[in-house]
């Protein structure tokens, strides 16, 4: 007890120092690694806005805007290589003095008015640099990266003069937002997220612009958008934070007032100096039972048994069930010590093994559940897509063919066509010889239609007595040959009760150009209305 207690009185005398000396070299050094970070981070994003100001200026002055017509060719192409080789570029493109968009990388938003636009008005002047904001326009034609998170551009603009000194034009560029992001995440340091550090980029009136999930649920300190260095503040109830502020100046011409906010919980930046207290302290107490071990030396006829039974629960902790559990010594307490663990550790293991066993059972049991209930929705999955009284596909599965078909012509470029045919006068069937033969007139031209076209064709009942045909890889004259088979099929059909029926059909052929899979579908309903209104029982292409 004596040894430990002068052990123990070292270890506080050497806490105290820590506490006094130690501390305050460590919270500099913390004050300083958080300034640091502000440092970097508001001159990578100075860097960067004074790069993308300069690039838009000097392509301004490039040749091919200067001599050539905006829509040129030339323009296009070098438009769509700058939005290439720069991916925070969301779109790049030339306006016209009357603000009509001229050109654009990959087209976008070319023809569309732009005059109302702020960068078009700042870039007609000088070189322009806008805050960040959202774009209308653009947002409905992009994906987001982030689906909780709206798209974000900053815009940057420059005037285009020609020769003489006349403005043509504006060239202007929305940058993704995105960009802060990764410039910041570029600054951090790998231990930032352990080390509980929060960035903020605010704009000059103190609005939060990053991160956005903190915009309008954070409020900034009084008086914080002045630079500070590295002070102790107070942030409203989310308590006390090791803060740093710095501004982000570019040599740009605009300058859009933007602070960058470093913060690191007090708790966690100075947990460094806590951590080194408890090590010290619990040095010391190492320290004391190492000194109170050797007074103590009686206790060895003690420890080693015990060691011996640690080292044996060990191996049988990392699955050796055969460590033997053995105490051979004199030590009475030891020895049932050694019986308990022993007991203990038989009835651990043998229900480790009925446990084992249990699951095996288990899991053996939910793979056949699985296996079901995989089969089940199979069948209900075909089911969904088959009209229950014809048999064939009904409009869904129509729908989803059509999709296949229209992607698969925009992949190879061959042509595809489309169908639709319609039971002439089918009300009067209906009407006069009841529900009953209706039901079976629209069997019996199904039967027909599926007879009538190729295995790799597909026909589907579109709605009441309206059929649709989606004829792969077929070209116009094909498509009509088809039709026309189709159509003689009904023609010679003789339905019970009913007698003969017939079918008008309307065609189209699919077109490259065309923006979905429904443009030929409407074309083709087309065709099948003025079939019906030609008088019916015939083909319109």
């Amino acid at each position: 007890m004596v040894f430990g207690g002068l052990a123990l009185v070292m270890g506080l005398g050497l806490a105290v120092y820590v506490n006094h000396f130690a501390a305050a070299r460590l919270d500099d050094a913390r004050a300083e690694v958080i300034r640091g970070i502000t440092r970097s981070i508001a001159g990578a994003l100075a860097a960067n806005l004074g790069e993308r100001e300069r690039e838009v200026a000097l392509l301004s002055q490039s040749s091919f805007l200067i001599d050539g017509p905006l829509d040129g060719a030339a323009v296009r192409t070098a438009l769509d290589r700058l939005k290439q080789t720069h991916r925070q570029y969301a779109w790049v493109g030339v306006a016209d003095a009357d603000g009509r968009v001229r050109a654009a990388a990959d087209g976008v938003l070319e023809g569309v008015d732009v005059s109302a636009r702020p960068w078009f008005a700042g870039g007609m002047a000088a070189v322009y640099q806008g805050d960040v904001h959202t774009a209308v326009l653009l947002a409905k034609l992009l994906k987001a990266d982030d689906p909780d998170e709206p798209l974000r551009f900053v815009d940057f603009a420059a005037p285009i003069h020609d020769r003489q000194g006349q403005l043509k034009g504006v060239l202007a560029t929305h940058a993704h937002w995105s960009w802060v992001t990764d410039t910041i995440r570029q600054s951090l340091p790998r231990t930032a997220v352990r080390d509980g550090i929060d960035v903020f980029v605010v704009d000059r009136h103190g609005g939060v612009l990053y991160p956005y999930d903190k915009i309008g649920s954070t409020r900034l300190p009084a008086g914080l958008l002045s630079e500070t260095e590295a002070l102790t503040i107070q942030w409203a109830d989310e308590g006390a934070f090791l803060t740093s502020v710095r501004r982000v100046r570019s040599d740009s011409v605009s300058d859009l007032g933007w602070r960058v906010i470093v913060r690191q919980p007090i708790a966690r930046a100075q947990a460094p100096v806590r951590a080194l207290q408890r090590e010290v302290l619990l040095i010391s107490a190492v320290a004391a039972v190492c000194l109170m071990g050797l007074a103590y030396r009686v206790a060895v006829g003690v420890s080693r048994p015990v060691e011996r039974l640690a080292t044996a629960f060990r191996r049988i902790a990392a699955g050796d069930e055969r460590a033997s559990i053995v105490y051979r010594g004199s030590v009475r307490e030891v020895r049932e010590l050694a019986d308990a663990l022993r007991s203990v550790t038989d009835t651990l293991i043998a229900r480790k093994h009925e446990l084992e066993q249990s699951n095996a059972t288990l899991e053996h049991t939910v793979a056949e559940r699985t296996a079901q209930l995989r089969l089940a929705n199979e069948q209900l999955s075909a089911l969904a897509r088959r009209d229950a009284l014809t048999g064939l596909g009904n409009r869904l599965s129509a729908t989803e063919h059509l999709r296949t078909e229209y992607l698969r012509m925009k992949r190879s470029g061959r042509a595809y066509a489309v169908l639709m045919a319609d039971v002439d006068h089918f009300k009067r069937v209906n009407d006069r010889f009841g529900h009953e033969a209706g039901d079976q007139t629209l069997r019996r031209v199904a039967q027909a239609l599926q007879s009538a076209v190729r295995a790799t064709d597909v026909v589907a009942r579109y709605g009441g007595e309206e059929f649709v045909v989606v004829l792969p890889a077929t070209e116009h004259a094909g498509a009509v040959a088809v039709a026309e088979k189709i159509r003689q099929a009904v023609a010679a059909l003789v339905v019970p009760v009913v007698g003969q029926v017939s079918l008008s059909v309307g065609l189209a052929v699919a077109r490259p150009a065309a923006e979905d899979e429904l443009e030929v579908v409407a074309r083709a309903d087309d065709a099948l209305y003025r079939a019906k209104a030609g008088g019916r029982d015939r083909v319109v292409a």
